[in-house]
């Protein structure tokens, strides 16, 4: 993994050495050159794991090393629409909306059902919620993000 100073950003990984994953999220490697990132990384985690050092230290290296790689991912991954071309890119955002639209039918379906479960509460007026409220705290979280989103966009267009 080299590193490469490009217009202000240190960069491990590069944008043309990856595709967008058919199965799952994230990125998945297309060249030779994304195989040898995911190789070292990966090498570097068992070498991390295999090493004779305390445990807390241990884990404060992997979480700087996990911490370091996932920004890259990230940075990575909102470069990708770049490398790619437009039909790609329009199969993908139909195929993110989809899984959107099944995640919410999804929690929705979830928490109706743990509702249906526990209809006592509802009926015995205690102010707890017949569902998990971590479903709440997903689809507010999505729907911060979905109005976040939208306002970016708004303002860049």
């Amino acid at each position: 993994m080299s590193s490469k100073f490009q217009g202000g950003e240190i960069l491990i990984g590069k944008p043309e050495w990856f595709t967008y994953r058919k199965f799952g999220w994230g990125i998945a490697p297309k060249t030779w050159q994304g195989w040898v990132y995911v190789a070292i990384v990966a090498l570097v985690a068992g070498f991390l794991v295999s090493i004779t050092i305390t445990s807390a230290l241990k884990v404060w290296i992997f979480g700087i090393l996990f911490g370091v790689i996932m920004i890259d991912i990230i940075h990575i991954m909102t470069k990708l629409a770049k490398v790619h071309d437009e039909r790609e890119n329009h199969h993908q955002l139909i195929i993110e909306r989809n899984c959107s639209f099944a995640a919410i039918a999804a929690l929705f379906g979830v928490a109706l059902y743990q509702t249906y479960q526990n209809k006592a509460l509802l009926v015995s007026g205690q102010t707890v919620f017949p569902f998990d409220v971590s479903l709440l705290i997903v689809l507010g979280t999505m729907f911060v993000v979905k109005v976040a989103s939208w306002i970016y966009v708004s303002k860049k267009m």
